[in-house]
């Protein structure tokens, strides 16, 4: 895929009549939550799952023991949105993300890639962009990769509590000189991510936001590392166009 430019930027949205309105009822008891459960995958060539003898205990950096049990991620201390877009040959391409923090741990979910032949997207745009159904995975700019230029994918970043760095996308970073090349590869099996429910609501009183529950399982692969980790849990999230 030909590498692009990309940064996250938070842009303004241009207020729009909407023909395809999300839902508006949204009970007050609906934060921002995330529970996830991360394990080891018995298959990497360095998990600490059983592989039949071959394989090795990955440690932890500037840890002197490994990484061996399963990890549970929950919690509501920190939820946080963002838009990203950049300029291509066809439009400008967007899409957003919502981070939770806790307990010295960051899950990111980021949707996207996005198009559209304005300058700034719509508001029916964005809405497209978060509709409820099912996503595909692929690259979309998490840990300093390129993203794919596909409608209608989603990508999952996690830094676990000791700053390692895991990605729904195989990442290998070389440097050479003053230039870094990042490889991606797209390899997730009985993967799913779904997005059940999204509900619009009032953030401030001049900016809506879009609270989304979905569910979501797949295979994490440490950046520039051979360990991999499966992921499953549900979320409530919010997304905001600015």
């Amino acid at each position: 895929m030909k590498k692009v430019a990309f940064y996250f930027l938070v842009i303004s949205l241009v207020s729009v009549a909407c023909t395809k309105e999300l839902g508006k009822n949204v009970s007050h008891e609906e934060q921002p939550q995330i529970a996830a459960v991360v394990t080891p995958d018995d298959d990497a060539p360095n998990s600490t799952g059983n592989n039949g003898g071959g394989g090795t205990v990955d440690s932890l950096p500037n840890e002197g023991t490994p990484d061996n049990g399963p990890n549970e991620i929950d919690g509501t201390d920190e939820n946080e949105h963002a838009v990203y877009s950049f300029m291509g040959v066809s439009g400008v391409y967007f899409g957003c993300s919502s981070t939770f923090k806790t307990k010295g741990e960051t899950l990111q979910f980021i949707f996207g890639t996005s198009l559209t032949t304005n300058l700034k997207f719509t508001q029916q745009e964005f809405e497209e962009l978060i509709q409820p159904g099912s996503r595909d995975f692929g690259s979309l700019g998490a840990f300093t990769t390129y993203p794919e230029l596909k409608s209608g994918k989603v990508e999952i970043a996690y830094t676990d509590k000791h700053g390692r760095r895991w990605c729904s996308t195989r990442i290998t970073e070389k440097t050479t000189g003053h230039t870094t090349e990042t490889s991606v590869k797209i390899e997730q099996s009985k993967a799913e991510f779904v997005i059940e429910d999204a509900h619009k609501f009032e953030m401030t009183a001049d900016t809506e936001g879009y609270r989304l529950k979905g569910k979501f399982s797949c295979t994490l692969y440490e950046v520039n590392g051979n360990a991999k980790k499966k992921i499953k849990g549900n979320f409530t999230a919010v997304v905001a166009p600015k």
